[in-house]
Order: structure tokens, then C-alpha cells, then sequence
């Protein structure tokens, strides 16, 4: 987020607009989706390094020049400049979510209300990150106010240690090289722990604010080291250029797989405090010149108003027009310069020459209060304006046995299971008990279900797509009076090859480990009766280490089927693959949610929707020993796919089907698993 600009003439620079105008520019390039601006996203770091660096030098210049620090009017300044632009923002989408998105997507916008409000935006995200099956769920219009949360909490941290810091070495002066120390030591801190957490948990450490908080301490170090001192000129020159060319690199050759906020970060946050630092000279280089032109400092002057306009106004032109091509982003970002302009004239401006933090500061912190207040109710009222269908039970759901019963799409729906606000929960009993081993686990736990002292041994391996079908085999398992085991890796095929994490989008060797570890239990352990493989026909495969395309990807996975299938038929009874269904591009829960009376609005092609899952299994019907067990009809008619079945919803998202769903399989499986012939070997 854009860091508040300095009322203060005596503290403005110039190059500071400016080279707030390039970190605006380069994040709204690649919001927009210009290709070669995918590191854009960088533009966050430098404006964390430029806050950093202003924040401290405010602070230690009061701290030095009165012996304290006013937290009443530094809060009251930070109010007054920043929450009335965000709120207004937050209305707006608040009306727009309930006027333009589907029920379920508004919803969801209704609990981002109240977080960006409550500035936790980075925490409700940071949270969402983890979960596998939120993968790949819809942009929500308040996703970038993350930043501003993280900044908040920036602002409510600092000076409130500056001061314990001041009082501990009861001198103005001496207070200098305790905060030098103490924000190395965070910085060192929170430098190792991004690290950390961008290679263990990448989406979430990009959300953290302790991780974030080195990018903020690097500008505050810059502040406390330049606080009365210049550049001279070649240093400033150095700087100045060496500054430009890595936030310019970051920018060209970062891409959604960068783990930032790392180490690769260093580059554009290095980059913002080299300039940062390059401005300081009496004689400023070319490129701070340059940052100092009218142009750009107006961008910069702008740029916290059009930041947190931009993103909504793409959100919502997608919602109605679909994704938008590079153009249509950079048009729409654009025209968010509309109500950019017009509440940076009328609202932002106004307040910040205003000096009512300074007049009365507890007037604007007790109305400070009233903003997080209206966010919430706001966030409530729009919830509770939603439609929703009423619940159905599992007795009266019919499911998968409509479309063969009927041979026709159900047309519209009064009542629904799960709803499709709760969709995305609907996940069974085996992700509940953590049988869905998460991106950085390498083993599985027991999770054994069914008749677990019997001696017939069925075992479910796979991904999530194999695990979904976990509900419908769990029937099959009690009835035959089956011991069933779960053996599921979320984002891991049951194939011998090396792919993309779909949570990290970076390389997965975990997987390699689990599917190995897998393998042995299941041929030295389990012995089953039979093994119910599945998986994605989705992923990205790594060969030769190139990221496979889609259909290059598809073959290699069919492949990589093979040897392991010859593995399981090695050691089980009988070997059965799962093709995986169908998969769509509609968000299906959004979809369904605002087309009940109108339910073939939500259907979708059937061929498109199967081909790549034919592919890989075309593949694995070529080992000897081998089922394939098709569950596409149960899914489509011949040329459509229903998003509901038997007032049952299909899809907890574009990739999985609800729990619900596949629970109404079970009569369909069972046929097309044959009894155990026999007991599987006597486990050890």
C-alpha cells in the first residue's frame, strides 16, 4: 500500500512521489496482466521500504527534538489520513458486491468487509492461503487491502517500541543507537523467518506481517543512518542507478513462483532504499531527476487513492465480462482513475492538510473507532441481504441418480445440499480427520475406516481428486464389511513424475517422498485386497526441468501412471483407477447461487470438460491388471455437464466435487468394484 505522504514541506522530496509512482506503476501493470510486468507485484515491497523509512524519520525527529513521542497525535495523524479513503472504498464494494456478485461471492466479500475494516485483511488471507481447496477460488475486490492492514499494524507497533526504547536509555540522543540495534535485530529476525516460511509456506508468509516486517525495518535503518547526513555525489549515482535496475529486474523476472517475501525480495527492497538513499545528495543523479518530474510526482501524489480503487474496479469488470485480456485490464485500470480522482480531491487532500490530529487527536482516535464499527455492520447487513436456498437433508437428496433416472438437466432448485454458501466446508469426514496430508508432510496417518478388524484390505491412493471419492467408497467399505485405508497427498498424483504444487506453484519433492513412502506401506503393510487409485489430470509436470504445457503435461502424467500401477498390481489383489471428472472453469457454487430458477445457466460443455482426463486414462488402461472406472456419466449427459444433480450441488469448486455429491456414488461404485476375492495378506 502506498505510504502516507509528509504534510510537513520541510520533510517533502520530490523523488519520494516519484518513486512512489513507479511502485504504483509496476503493481497496477501487473494487476492488469501485462506479461512482462509479472514481478509487479514488487511494487508492495518498495512501498513498505519508502513507509519504513518516513515513519522513522517522523518519530526519531520528535522523539529527539522533545524527548517523547505523542501517540495520541501520531494515531489521530494515521486516522485521519488513511481511514476515510479506505472506508469510502469499502462501502462501495459492500453496494457493488450485492448489486454485481453471485450470492455466494458476495458472501464472501461480506467477511473481507469486516476483516479490511478491522485491518486483518493480511490475516484472513494469510489463513485462506493454507487451505489446499481454496486454491484457485475467485479474486475478492478487497484482497489488496492486505498491505494497508500490514502497514497498520506497522504503525501500532513501532512508535510504541520506539518509546520503550527512549525511556529505557532516558536520553534523547542515546536513544539513537538502541533503535539501530533493536531493528538490525528485527530485521535479521524477520528476514530468516520470510526465508523460512517462503520455502515451507510460500502464499502464506506473502500475507505475514512479521515476515514483511525486515522490508519496513530495512527503511527504518535508512532512516536512523541518513537522519542528518547526505550522499555524496558518485556514491548517490551508484546508488541511484543500482536502485533502478534491481527494482526494474525484479519487476521483469519475478513471476508467481518468486518465493517473496525472501530472499529474492532483497532485490527491490535493497533497490527502493538505494534510491531512497541516492535522493539525500545535494547533486541527485539522473534517475532521482528523473523520479522528481512533474509527472510522476502527481502519479505519486495519487497513488494511495488509486490503489485501493484499482483492484475493485478489476474484480468487478471480470465478475461481469470475464477475465479480462492485458488491455482490458490496463482500460479498466484506468478508468478506476475516476473515483481515484475524484475522493483524492475531495477527501484525501482536504484531511491531509487538515491539522485536526493536532487540535483534537482523541476526538478522531474515539472516531476511529466508529470506522472498524461500520465496516463490521456493513459486512453483516450485506450477508444478511443475500439469497440463499434452504438446506436439504441427506435423506431427501437424491443426487447422481437423477441424471440416469431422468436424462435431463434438473431445471431449477428450492432447497440445495450443502447450500452453496457453505460449498467450500462440504469436504467429508477423511479431510476432517487430516487424512488429506498437507504440502510439507511426507507421511500419512493410520486413517483407517470401515471394519478396521477385518481382514480385507481396500486401500483409496491418490490426490484430492482420488480423496473426494472417499465418501462413496466409505459407503461401499461398511456395507462389505471392509477395512479402508486412506492414503491421500494433497496436490500428489499416484505417477511417477516431478510436479508443480498447485498451492505453491513451485517445485513439489515432498510428493516424490510421500508417493514413495505410500507405495512401501501399501506393499509392506496394507497388502489390500484391492487399491483405488485417482488423482488430477491437472497437474503441471517438470521434465528435464521445464514446466510442461497442458497437453505435454497430460501425456507425461499418463506415463508416469504406468510403473506405478504395475507396482500396486505387484502387491493387491485387483488395481481400479478413478478418471477424474469433469472439471470446469465456472465457479459453481457463484453460479448456482444466483441461477436457482434457472439451474441449465450453470452447465457446461461436457467434451472440454473430459478430454485431458481421458488422456491419462487412455494411459493407464494399457497396463495388464488393470480397471478403469469411469465416473464421467454420472457426472454429464452426452454433451453437458449439470452443476446440479438431484438437488444435489456437484462442485465445491472448479477442481472438487462436495462431499455430498460423491456420498451419492456409493450405489454406482459398488457395482463397478467386484467383491474381494479372498483376504489380503495378513498385515505384519
Amino acid at each position: 500500500m502506498p505510504p502516507p505522504r509528509s504534510s510537513s514541506p520541510a520533510a517533502f522530496r520530490g523523488d519520494i512521489e516519484g518513486l512512489r509512482a513507479i511502485a504504483i506503476g509496476v503493481v497496477l501493470l501487473a494487476h492488469a496482466g501485462v506479461g512482462p510486468a509479472e514481478g509487479g507485484y514488487v511494487g508492495v515491497d518498495v512501498f513498505f521500504v519508502i513507509s519504513g523509512f518516513l515513519i522513522t524519520q517522523v518519530l526519531v525527529r520528535e522523539l529527539e527534538r522533545t524527548g517523547s513521542v505523542s501517540l495520541t497525535r501520531f494515531f489521530a495523524g494515521r486516522v485521519k489520513r488513511l481511514m476515510p479513503q479506505v472506508l469510502t472504498v469499502i462501502a462501495a464494494v459492500a453496494v457493488a458486491s450485492s448489486l454485481l456478485l453471485s450470492p455466494v461471492r458476495a458472501d464472501a466479500v461480506a467477511s473481507d468487509v469486516m476483516a479490511a475494516g478491522m485491518y486483518a485483511m493480511n490475516w484472513r488471507l494469510s489463513a485462506g492461503a493454507v487451505d489446499y481447496f481454496a486454491a484457485g477460488d475467485a479474486d475478492r475486490p478487497l484482497d489488496h487491502l492486505w498491505s494497508l492492514a500490514v502497514e497498520e499494524q506497522f504503525y501500532l507497533a513501532w512508535p510504541l517500541l520506539l518509546l520503550v526504547i527512549a525511556w529505557s536509555c532516558r536520553r534523547r540522543t542515546g536513544a539513537r543507537g538502541a533503535l539501530v540495534v533493536v531493528l538490525a535485530a528485527i530485521a535479521a529476525a524477520s528476514f530468516l523467518l520470510a526465508v523460512r516460511q517462503s520455502a515451507a509456506a510460500p502464499e502464506q508468509a506473502y500475507f505475514s506481517a512479521l515476515a514483511r516486517a525486515w522490508e519496513l525495518a530495512v527503511g527504518g535503518l535508512l532512516a536512523l543512518a541518513l537522519l542528518r547526513r547526505r550522499l555524496g555525489r558518485r556514491p548517490a549515482v551508484a546508488a541511484a542507478w543500482a536502485g533502478a535496475t534491481a527494482i526494474a529486474a525484479a519487476t521483469l523476472l519475478f513471476d508467481a513462483g518468486t518465493p517473496v517475501p525472501g530472499a529474492p525480495a532483497l532485490l527491490p527492497a535493497l533497490g527502493a532504499a538505494a534510491l531512497l538513499a541516492a535522493g539525500t545528495s545535494r547533486m541527485p543523479a539522473a534517475p532521482t531527476r528523473a523520479l522528481a518530474a512533474r509527472g510522476l510526482r502527481y502519479v505519486g501524489r495519487i497513488s494511495y487513492a488509486w490503489y485501493v480503487w484499482h483492484w475493485p474496479a478489476l474484480v468487478f469488470a471480470a465478475a461481469a465480462w470475464g477475465p479480462l485480456p492485458a488491455a482490458g485490464g490496463v482500460a479498466v485500470t484506468l478508468a478506476s482513475l475516476v473515483p481515484t480522482l475524484f475522493t483524492h480531491r475531495w477527501i484525501e487532500e482536504p484531511l491531509r492538510r487538515s491539522k485536526a490530529h493536532l487540535r483534537r487527536p482523541r476526538t478522531i482516535l474515539f472516531a476511529a473507532l466508529a470506522g472498524p464499527a461500520a465496516a463490521v455492520a456493513s459486512g453483516v447487513a450485506l450477508s444478511a441481504s443475500l439469497s440463499s436456498p434452504a438446506p436439504l437433508s441427506a435423506r431427501d437428496a437424491e443426487g447422481a441418480g437423477q441424471l440416469a433416472r431422468t436424462g435431463h438437466i434438473q431445471s431449477s432448485a428450492t432447497a440445495l445440499r450443502p447450500r452453496p454458501q457453505q460449498a467450500s466446508e462440504d469436504r467429508g469426514r477423511a479431510y476432517s480427520d487430516g487424512c488429506l496430508v498437507p504440502e510439507r508432510a511426507v507421511k500419512s496417518p493410520p486413517c483407517a475406516y470401515g471394519d478396521r478388524r477385518s481382514r480385507t484390505t481396500v486401500v483409496l491412493f491418490g490426490d484430492s481428486h482420488a480423496m473426494q471419492f472417499f465418501p462413496a467408497l466409505d459407503v461401499v467399505a461398511r456395507r462389505r464389511g471392509w477395512r479402508l485405508v486412506n492414503l491421500t497427498k494433497a496436490g500428489c498424483p499416484p505417477a511417477a513424475v516431478h510436479v508443480v504444487s498447485p498451492l505453491s506453484r513451485r517445485e513439489y519433492p515432498q510428493c516424490d517422498a510421500w508417493r514413495e513412502y505410500a507405495l512401501r506401506r501399501i506393499e509392506r503393510s496394507e497388502r489390500p485386497a484391492i487399491v483405488v487409485a485417482g488423482g488430477s489430470a491437472h497437474h503441471t509436470v517438470i521434465a528435464s526441468g521445464r514446466r510442461l504445457d497442458g497437453a505435454a503435461s497430460a501425456r507425461a502424467l499418463g506415463e508416469g501412471y504406468r510403473p506405478v500401477l504395475r507396482r500396486l498390481r505387484a502387491s493387491a489383489g485387483e488395481v481400479a483407477v478413478l478418471t477424474d471428472p469433469p472439471r470446469t472453469s465456472l465457479d459453481v457454487p457463484g453460479c448456482v447461487s444466483g441461477a436457482l430458477d434457472d439451474l441449465g445457466r450453470c452447465a457446461f460443455e461436457r467434451r472440454p470438460a473430459v478430454g485431458r482426463a481421458q488422456s491419462v486414462a487412455a494411459a493407464a488402461q494399457r497396463v495388464d491388471g488393470v480397471r478403469t472406472v469411469d465416473a464421467t456419466d454420472q457426472f454429464c449427459l452426452p454433451d453437458l455437464c449439470p452443476s446440479v444433480i438431484g438437488d444435489v450441488l456437484v462442485y465445491r469448486n472448479s477442481g472438487h466435487v462436495t462431499a455430498s455429491f460423491a456420498r451419492t456414488l456409493a450405489p454406482w461404485l459398488g457395482r463397478r468394484l467386484a467383491p474381494a476375492r479372498g483376504a489380503s495378506v495378513p498385515r505384519s
